[in-house]
């Protein structure tokens, strides 16, 4: 089980870089002008759940979720696909 746990380890760090070496290849096709809003504190979120967000250890929201979540939160239709 020891070796389980390393092996899950060591492969959550190698995607992590795999993630960020796949975001040169993104591409985002939108219906009308979309806002890419590069962090949690600049989409008018809550502050209580900002503090939650951040507690869980994220720092910055995905390209997906700077995309999506300020247009959601205007009550626009989302589909989004990451």
């Amino acid at each position: 089980m020891a070796a389980t746990a390393a092996t899950m380890a060591t492969s959550g760090s190698a995607r992590k870089r795999l993630l960020k070496e796949d975001m040169t290849k993104v591409e985002f096709e939108t219906s009308e002008e979309v806002d890419v809003t590069p962090t949690f504190d600049t989409m008018g979120l809550r502050e209580d759940l900002l503090r939650g967000i951040y507690a869980y250890g994220f720092e910055k929201p995905s390209a997906i979720q700077q995309r999506a979540i300020k247009q959601i939160i205007k009550g626009r239709d989302v589909i989004a696909q990451s």
